[in-house]
């Protein structure tokens, strides 16, 4: 049994269960708990229990404070996180940011595969208290499929300029450029769609004055959403674009015209370009950067 040389070995005040197993060290920190419980919680103590069961030899660490099963490369708490969760103790507060990175951490490193459902149900349900690039950079390190598209979505609203380089560098080279190119592409769309009107290709039997409604339907449209989309301190997303472009006067375009041309607006072709594009980049970032950790069924 080693600790640091200032601070000396001793039992945790709560998981430390006199009529338990096995006992466990994690920095000075002695835990001592039921092999069954961490097995049925974790492929990896499960494997590492029965292998001992399988071979019939006497398990020599763990038996004594004097010889605790070591476990590298977890903190206190990291470990307490887990504990906390598999004897159902109750928290006093939500989790933070850095102890649900570190929990998952633990639940890669552990195979607790149902454990690891509870910590992203957490991240999902806390997910705008983390970066987007914290989130894109958890799904690809933990291999978390669900992660990713939000957070992703989330970033190519946002302008990329505000970026730092460690948020760059959680996003990694390939997801970076795959943002570039989709807000570069988006942007392109959005100045298309800001000056190129939906053409008025069929009046409404009420409408007076076919030229002047349409040249006022053009000229509102540049003044208006074209404004709007394309303002460059505030550009407002397509739907909020539309809400306030709705209650501007048109001029000469009729009533029966207006109404009909919101209606084909409305139907959202070009609107709907954006979300599937970045919903069909989304996909192919998942594909080529996450395979599925869950064990099978």
């Amino acid at each position: 049994m080693q600790g640091s040389p200032t601070t000396p070995i001793q039992r945790h005040p709560i998981y430390y269960f006199a009529n338990a197993s096995h006992v466990f060290q994690v920095d000075n920190m002695l835990y001592k708990l039921c092999g069954s419980v961490l097995s049925l919680n974790s492929q990896v103590f499960n494997d590492m229990f029965g292998a001992t069961e399988i071979s019939g030899h006497k398990e020599l660490d763990g038996n004594s404070d004097e010889r605790p099963i070591l476990l590298d490369g977890t903190s206190r708490e990291m470990f307490e996180l887990f504990l906390e969760h598999t004897f159902g103790r109750a928290r006093s507060g939500p989790y933070t940011v850095d102890e649900l990175s570190s929990f998952l951490h633990f639940c890669d490193m552990y195979q607790c595969f149902h454990t690891r459902h509870f910590v992203i149900a957490r991240i999902q349900s806390s997910s705008y208290h983390f970066h987007p690039a914290q989130l894109i950079n958890l799904a690809i390190k933990y291999h978390t499929s669900a992660l990713f598209p939000p957070a992703f979505k989330r970033l190519a609203g946002a302008p990329i300029l505000q970026l730092t380089a460690q948020q760059r560098g959680l996003l990694g080279n390939t997801v970076f450029t795959n943002l570039v190119y989709v807000q570069a592409a988006l942007d392109q769309h959005r100045r298309t769609v800001a000056t190129e009107e939906p053409k008025i290709l069929m009046h409404a039997s009420s409408c007076q004055d076919p030229l002047g409604c349409e040249e006022d339907w053009h000229a509102i449209w540049w003044n208006g959403m074209g404004r709007f989309l394309l303002d460059g301190r505030n550009p407002q997303p397509y739907g909020e674009a539309l809400k306030r472009f709705k209650v501007l006067e048109f001029g000469r375009v009729s009533g029966g015209c207006k109404e009909l041309m919101f209606r084909i607006i409305e139907q959202g072709a070009a609107f709907n370009h954006v979300n599937g594009f970045i919903e069909e980049t989304c996909n192919s970032l998942v594909e080529q950067l996450i395979f599925d950790r869950s064990p099978p069924a």
